[in-house]
């Protein structure tokens, strides 16, 4: 009997070790840790998603459905999945929208539709098929655009009635202009739309037709009430523009001679009207018959440009309507010199430089023309000329060199009437000293997992944005992080096993070289506990249960030689059944593990839902039932390897729905209304891009609970609950 006992002792005490972490924890493991089929499931549910349930921040992984993909996992099928989703997103924002449901139509490409992209531009990349993520992208924008100009056309218009009734005549017209404008916006926004639905539907096989239909509608409705409003308010207009030469240039600028008259004839004279020419915008005055002049000298204009539009743009109280007409050029280049350039001497990192001189083209001002402002190969801002000049402030990155630089303007024109020009003084760049602070910590006793905290500053406190700091235990790189606009720098990081015995130094390093700051470095330690040390390469706690474990093993070698010699005695003389219900019948056991395995994973899916992850939460609920069924799916297959449509399906053959003689019919079609249920919300979960609600995985864990109870506790024969007492 002492042998008995010690043998006993030393089992349990195996059984611990073994079943410790580095850290020393106990894991879910019971008893049943020799059962090793059981061990394996508890920490690797059946076809469930696996995660760290330490870190349960972290982004579940989905997985290939195995009742569509091959089990490498069909990329291309899945990528077509994602298409077809967001193909049906933009197929209801348009009908939406046809139904005047704008508030709908712009929820259906709210943020899901972005996450929709970037996963199928993710699985895009992982097949030979090329990505359409940026077609996508830019029937998404024109779909938002679209319904945000409708929304807005039928709001102005109510505004507009409103107007007309009371009879605010000034207030109307203003307000039909607007119309006008939006009518526009939404003709020309609506057809892009519909050439990228070609688009997508020439190169993603999908079917578009009815947004299509949709979208031609809704533009057609708005451009036929915009035009019942133009005859109302506006008198339509005439415009004529003669050059007097073809080729022109910023030396000698386009000299213009037009007209502008009603649509009937009459001259729209004495007036200072406003003209679109190019990319400038004038105003001249009209003589009594309407006729004007203007002068037009291109800048930005493109060489290849071969006609000018010019376009009458009435104010918004006017009742006459725009016009427009183009003119035959050609264009020559032209060369601006910048002068009297001037320029802060010397400068560091966070202080301001000053910019300013002017440009022209022999001694003709060069008009509101965007200079970009550089420091070295550092482009720091924009600066506008007015009437040739120009001057601007600007803040010295990091980014730039110590050393002898050059600040100054640049004109980075290609191809344009105005050629490229540099203007640049010498500056010296000093180096700035940078102040490094870290703090670091464990999460938890046991883990791994280390928070790091810190700050990169000047010496006077100011925070330093925008640089990267290497963050490493030991000399082995762990992160490389991006400080806040405060400076600020904040990581979690794991520690490699290896690395983590006793005193661990976390060290947070700023390399200055190629910026003009100066590299910084600060450290932190970390204690670990001795139960992480290593011995010939394994850590302790490894030795240990190894160890421990043989011991164990000659333990439990020695019980069951014992065990079979006292059943050899008495022989015969034991009840069959009776032997078949005694607690150390390894079914009954094998059943009690079960029963304690499906308790924990129920308990980690509460503590996923309490953390916001009903997904996870399910997959817990789904691989507790799994496991306590798995003893009536026993067929001598590895019911490990059976998708989950499969399981349910041999669960129903093997013991659901009262099949296998135990139960009756009543109470089986109830497990088997269960099982499904649970089997559908798992599916969801694992293999749907949207998530499940928490709701519905509170659902799933009390369905779960109630199939663990039912083949743990409600099925066991009274009899048997007896012989275990």
């Amino acid at each position: 009997m002492t042998d008995l006992r010690a043998s006993s002792t030393v089992f349990v005490v195996a059984v611990l070790v073994l079943a410790s972490g580095p850290g020393g924890g106990i894991t879910t493991a019971t008893a049943a840790g020799f059962e090793s089929d059981s061990v394996v499931q508890t920490v690797q549910p059946p076809l469930a998603v696996q995660a760290d349930e330490n870190n349960d921040s972290n982004v579940t992984t989905r997985h290939a459905n195995p009742s569509e993909y091959d089990e490498s996992g069909d990329l291309t099928a899945l990528e077509h999945r994602l298409a077809t989703r967001m193909t049906d997103t933009l197929d209801e924002g348009a009908i939406r929208l046809r139904e005047g449901e704008y508030d709908r139509a712009a929820r259906s490409l709210d943020g899901s539709y972005s996450e929709l992209i970037d996963q199928y531009d993710e699985i895009a990349a992982e097949t030979p098929n090329e990505s359409r993520s940026e077609l996508f992208e830019l029937a998404g924008e024109n779909q938002r655009t679209v319904i945000n100009t409708v929304r807005e056309y039928h709001e102005v218009k109510d505004a507009y009635e409103e107007a007309r009734a009371a009879g605010n005549e000034e207030r109307a017209r203003s307000l039909a202009r607007e119309l006008e404008n939006l009518a526009a916006t939404a003709n020309e926004s609506s057809g892009e739309l519909r050439e990228n639905y070609d688009e997508l539907e020439a190169e993603t096989d999908r079917n578009l037709s009815e947004a299509d239909t949709s979208i031609e509608e809704v533009n057609e409705e708005i451009q036929a009430q915009q035009t019942t409003i133009r005859e109302t308010e506006f008198v339509p207009t005439s415009l004529t523009v003669d050059a007097e030469r073809e080729e022109i240039s910023f030396r000698e600028p386009l000299t213009g001679v037009g007209r502008i008259r009603t649509a009937d004839g009459r001259p729209i004279g004495d007036e200072t009207i406003r003209l679109e020419v190019g990319n400038e915008s004038l105003r001249t005055m009209t003589d009594a018959d309407g006729s004007f002049t203007f002068e037009y000298r291109p800048t930005d204009d493109r060489l290849s440009t071969e006609q000018l539009t010019v376009e009458y743009v009435p104010t918004n109280g006017s009742v006459f309507l725009g016009s427009e007409t183009t003119v035959d050029i050609s264009i020559e280049q032209a060369e601006p010199t910048v002068s009297n350039l001037e320029t802060t001497d010397e400068v560091a990192y966070g202080e301001t430089a000053t910019v300013s001189g002017d440009l022209h083209v022999d001694e003709v001002p060069v008009d509101g023309v965007s200079l970009a402002v550089t420091l070295g190969d550092e482009r720091l801002g924009t600066v506008e000329t007015t009437n040739g000049s120009f001057e601007t402030d600007v803040q010295v990155p990091a980014s730039v060199a110590a050393g002898e630089r050059e600040l100054g303007v640049r004109l980075n024109y290609e191809d344009r009437a105005l050629a490229p020009v540099t203007a640049t003084n010498d500056v010296t760049v000093r180096e700035t000293d940078a102040v490094m602070d870290v703090s670091a910590s464990r999460l938890t006793d046991e883990g791994r997992t280390v928070a790091v905290n810190g700050t990169l500053e000047t010496v006077d406190g100011t925070g330093i944005a925008g640089q990267p700091v290497s963050l490493s235990a030991d000399g082995t790189t762990l992160e490389t992080v991006t400080s806040d606009p405060d400076g600020s720098v904040s990581a979690t990081v794991e520690i490699p096993e290896e690395a983590a015995v006793g005193d661990v130094r976390i060290v947070a390093t700023h390399d200055g070289s190629g910026s003009n700051l100066a590299s910084a470095t600060a450290a932190s330690t970390v204690s670990f506990s001795a139960a992480n040390q290593s011995w010939m390469g394994l850590p302790a706690w490894a030795v240990l249960g190894l160890g421990v474990g043989l011991l164990a093993a000659l333990g439990l070698a020695a019980f069951a030689w014992r065990s079979r010699a006292r059943s050899s005695q008495s022989g015969d003389q034991r009840d069959p059944e009776v032997t078949a219900d005694r607690p150390d019948n390894p079914d009954s056991r094998s059943e009690r593990s079960r029963t304690a395995t499906a308790e924990s994973l129920l308990a980690r899916g509460h503590d996923s839902l309490a953390r916001g992850r009903p997904d996870r939460a399910v997959e817990m609920g789904y691989a507790a039932v799994r496991h306590a069924l798995s003893g009536r799916v026993d067929t001598g297959d590895a019911t490990d390897a059976l998708t989950h449509w499969e399981f349910y399906r041999r669960s129903a053959d093997r013991g659901i729905g009262g099949s296998d003689g135990d139960r009756d019919s009543e109470s089986g079609d109830s497990e088997r209304a269960l099982l499904r249920r649970v089997t559908e919300h798992y599916e969801r979960a694992t293999f749907d891009v949207a998530d499940v609600s928490p709701e519905e995985a509170e659902h799933v864990l009390e369905t779960g609970r109630r199939l663990c109870d039912l083949t743990a506790t409600d099925d066991r024969d009274p009899s048997t609950e007896s012989a275990d007492r």
